[in-house]
This record gives structure tokens, sequence and C-alpha cells, in this order.
């Protein structure tokens, strides 16, 4: 059974959902923000775990404004005060894209309130050798946002993924013209891919973590990063099955692998 609850943290309502039962799970969402993505994820992870994902400030159902641009450091206190919410003091920790670098944010200040972190294709892409080419990348389509919309925005964004057949990506596209998108691209697209972890300090803190790319996703900047987190901080790195989404297109593959990450 879900069960849905709500923690004011920041002049902002977080609203999160949780189930099952075990050791504290929490799984952070990546650009759409919200706890509907990892439905079907978090079912089947219930049985071994008490599962919490949370609609991120400004999306789907929790508050915040709305005219303010992301800020990764309240995104990671956002969290934290989602885990004491639940009465807990530390957490596993699942991020997936943005949710990843919302991880190592966490790692580098927040680190006893992490378990164990698995940060998969977080797309910090100031750590790759052409982080400038991708930061022109990023930045011509936030300037495609400005001047022609989202639909148009998106589709030069999901030029960039790997391990999509076309129609899927013409599918997400379609599908990502929201309230949601429309915040993504106006408030979080640039801060998220202009952020840069502080990687010397989680590997002095000494956090527990798996840095983690998909088995489709070879190639793709957001997949590059993995290794070099994974070399930079100190932990393994593990190949995930599927893409970058797959624990919302082929979840059952890809909760073992997470299961396998957090033991």
């Amino acid at each position: 059974m879900i069960t849905t609850a709500d923690v004011h943290n920041e002049g902002a309502q977080i609203v999160y959902d949780h189930q099952g039962s075990g050791p504290l799970l929490l799984l952070i969402s990546g650009g759409g923000g919200d706890a509907a993505r990892h439905r079907r994820l978090a079912a089947l992870l219930a049985e071994e775990y008490t599962v919490v994902s949370y609609d991120r400030r400004c999306n789907s159902r929790s508050s915040g404004d709305l005219t303010r641009n992301m800020d990764m450091a309240q995104q990671a206190r956002d969290a934290v005060a989602v885990i004491h919410a639940m009465g807990h003091e530390r957490a596993y920790v699942f991020g997936n894209s943005c949710g990843a670098s919302i991880g190592l944010e966490l790692a580098a200040h927040h680190p006893r309130a992490i378990t164990k972190l698995i940060a998969h294709e977080a797309p910090v892409m100031s750590i790759l050798p052409d982080g400038r080419f991708w930061q022109t990348f990023m930045d011509g389509a936030h300037d495609t946002y400005v001047k022609e919309g989202n639909v148009a925005a998106m589709k030069v964004f999901h030029s960039s993924f790997v391990g999509f057949e076309e129609s899927t990506v013409a599918r997400i596209s379609a599908e990502n013209i929201t309230p949601n998108s429309q915040f993504f691209l106006s408030r979080e697209f640039l801060p998220i891919t202009y952020y840069v972890p502080d990687l010397d300090r989680i590997r002095a803190n000494g956090v527990a973590m798996v840095s983690a790319a998909g088995s489709a996703s070879a190639g793709a900047f957001y997949a590059r990063t993995a290794p070099i987190i994974a070399e930079r901080t100190g932990c393994p790195f593990v190949e995930f099955p599927g893409n970058h989404i797959a624990f919302i297109n082929d979840p059952e593959p890809f909760a073992q692998a997470l299961r396998d990450a957090l033991r």
C-alpha cells in the first residue's frame, strides 16, 4: 500500500510517497522531478525496503517558488528533509540523472544522511574531457527553448540520448510537454548542466557509494561520467542493464541490479 505525506522545507511543501518495510531507500528523480516515475521500481523493491520517492520542489504535487532557478544545495536539503520526515537520520539513496547529481551533492555536504548512494548516469559534463562541447550543446538546447518552445527544445535535448529507438524518443518528447517540463527547461535545465560536484570532498567524506551507467547508454555523455566519478571518489563502477530510464521501461532487471548494488 502506498502512503502519501508531505514535509515543509524552506518555503515548499514536499510531497512524498512511501511503501514497504525494511531499511529506508530514497529514490530521487531527475528531470521531470516526480515520484510517479518510480512507481514500478518502488513496488518491486518494497518487499525488502521502505521505499520513499518524492515530487521535487515545484514539480507535480510539491510547491515552491516557480520564479527561482533550481538550487542544487537546496535540492539536497529537501532530500534530507524527506529522510527526516520518515523518522530516519540516514537512508540508502538511488538517484538517476539529475537525481544522481542531487545524490552527489548529498554525499559532499550531508554524508551522514547516506547509508549508501547509487548514482546512476549523473549528467555532470564538467568532468568530461569534451565537457565544453557538451555544455555548448546544452546551452543551444536552452536557447532553442527560449526561441521556439518546449517541443523544439526537447527534440534537441533528446538527440543526445543513446540506447533508445527513434520512436521511443519521439514518444518521450511528446509525453514531456507538461508543466514539469516547462519548469525543467525554464528553471532547472541550466543549473543541472552547470553543476560541478565536489568529488574530492565526497572521497574525503568516505561515503559508501556506487557509480553506475546502463549497458545501452555506452557512449552517451551522461554515461561516460560514471567511471570518472568512480575513479575520483574511489568507489566501484557498476554497469546496469538498459538505457538512461530503464527503471521505467524495463524495471525488473533494473531492480535486481539495484538490489545487488545496494548490497
